[in-house]
């Protein structure tokens, strides 16, 4: 058996997919929110006690982390919903959560169930959701010297913006199991209608039926199988397969 780590951006419902994984295979879930507040208790402390122990000792900043990796090379059967998890447990199935950033305010601001992320609009709901994830990339760039945008860290990307969260389950559970056999798996789920087909349209490159992909500040543009991308929109499919990505 391997360990299943989860990242990806905020409001791409990770937690949901999670709780589908467990429901259907035999595995636990660790996030480092509950991993947190585990040490808490072992030292005796609230969450917030225990935060502020850290944050003036700062030999223990890296507890969580090192819980995590130690976790991840004694125990199996693990899944870490962390947005480190894929760099702390390099053997696991590194799963990638993608999600515009539209869908992503739309979510989160609509979340009643978010009580430590509610925000008073949405054009505040937006800003705060782009800044905070710059932050993080720079945190995790200046620490670990890591890109977490870079979807070659990951062994599987799934783009839930558009797809039903029915669609999003299935298809991180058959792939996985694919990868746990040893079969060919589709790495790469993206949105049709997140793909940008202005670029590179020679005749060749529209007509493919293979989809190849440049990411680029965050979007991405079709390089290649144009008409692919279109006739995928025209039949309202919210995901497509693709067989490169460059960055």
């Amino acid at each position: 058996m391997i360990n299943i780590t989860i990242a990806g951006d905020l409001g791409s419902g990770k937690s949901t997919v999670a709780n589908h994984l467990i429901s259907n295979i035999d595995y636990r879930i660790e996030s480092a929110g509950l991993i947190f507040r585990r040490l808490a208790e072992q030292h005796g402390m609230t969450a917030k006690e225990f935060n502020q122990f850290i944050e003036s000792n700062p030999k223990y900043d890296n507890m969580v982390d090192d819980t995590i990796k130690e976790m991840g090379a004694k125990e199996e059967n693990i899944i870490f919903d962390s947005r480190l998890a894929w760099y702390f447990v390099p053997k696991s199935f590194k799963i990638y959560m993608y999600v515009d950033v539209d869908t992503a305010t739309e979510r989160i601001f609509n979340d009643t169930g978010r009580v430590s992320e509610s925000y008073s609009d949405m054009t505040t709901a937006k800003k705060e959701i782009i800044e905070r994830r710059q932050s993080e990339v720079l945190r995790y760039k200046t620490f670990y010297n890591i890109d977490i945008n870079n979807f070659k860290n990951y062994d599987f990307i799934i783009d839930t913006s558009h797809a039903t969260k029915d669609e999003v389950n299935e298809a991180v559970l058959s792939n996985f199991k694919a990868f746990e056999k040893g079969e060919a798996y589709d790495r790469i789920l993206l949105s049709p209608k997140n793909l940008d087909i202005t670029e590179n349209d020679t005749e060749n490159n529209v007509k493919a039926s293979d989809i190849e992909v440049v990411k680029r500040d965050g979007k991405f543009y079709v390089l290649k199988g144009h008409d692919a991308v279109k006739a995928a929109v025209e039949q309202g499919k919210n995901l497509v397969a693709i067989k490169a990505m460059f960055e």
